[in-house]
């Protein structure tokens, strides 16, 4: 088996969630696409977020009749920080160890990969398949990385035929653009905005019922 797991406070869900997830269901011919949404992030401020119950039901709305993207309580189902490194071991123990994970992640964020916890095991647990923005000098930020993830660093893009590896690979896809935001959904809604454009009109309607993110 082929999965992607791709992890966030989904606060809340949006297209662009989506469509990375698509994205790399095509690119790296994956089964599925495990969404997480994170219970305790190391990283964010946990008296922003709406609770863990309501933006588990908005990713759940957003992939109904979407067979290959699956959501994931496995954080909220485990005590303490949802660090990542943890959360790849449980969903290889679920899947069983011969899966193979790929790490779908932003170049933002995989930049800051050596402030995680055990940033040095992930690349033996799976690969990573990185979404860059384009207009950034992404490659100075490769540069940056430690030795063990550009010795598997490998350039993708979305037309070419994926490259495949008998060991866990870093796949750098270049110009991936998607502008969504959660914050510019939040702040929309605050607005009395509307944010069809944003989110399916699954999870627009659960946050104007719940009357989410008005506080």
């Amino acid at each position: 088996m082929r999965a992607g797991l791709l992890g966030g406070t989904f606060d809340p869900v949006h297209n662009g969630h989506l469509e990375v997830a698509q994205t790399a269901l095509r690119m790296a011919h994956l089964d599925a696409v495990y969404f997480v949404t994170s219970s305790d992030p190391p990283h964010k401020n946990k008296k922003t977020l709406a609770n863990f119950l309501d933006r588990h039901a908005m990713v759940a709305l957003a992939l109904t009749c979407q067979p290959q993207l699956i959501p994931s309580s496995i954080e909220f189902e485990r005590p303490g920080k949802s660090y990542s490194v943890d959360t790849v071991r449980q969903l290889k123990q679920c899947l069983g160890n011969s899966t193979k994970i790929f790490f779908l992640i932003g170049m933002d964020a995989f930049q800051d990969i050596t402030s995680w916890k055990e940033y040095t095991v992930i690349p033996e647990l799976c690969s990573f398949l990185i979404f860059a923005r384009p207009g950034f000098a992404t490659q100075d930020r490769v540069d940056k990385l430690p030795k063990v993830f550009l010795d598997k660093m490998f350039p993708v893009v979305r037309e070419s035929d994926f490259p495949e590896t008998q060991e866990n690979g870093c796949y750098l896809l270049e110009e991936f653009s998607n502008q969504i935001s959660s914050t510019q959904i939040r702040n929309q809604v605050r607005l009395g905005g509307s944010i069809s454009e944003w989110v399916p009109a699954s999870v627009a309607e659960y946050i104007y019922k719940t009357k989410l993110y008005l506080d």
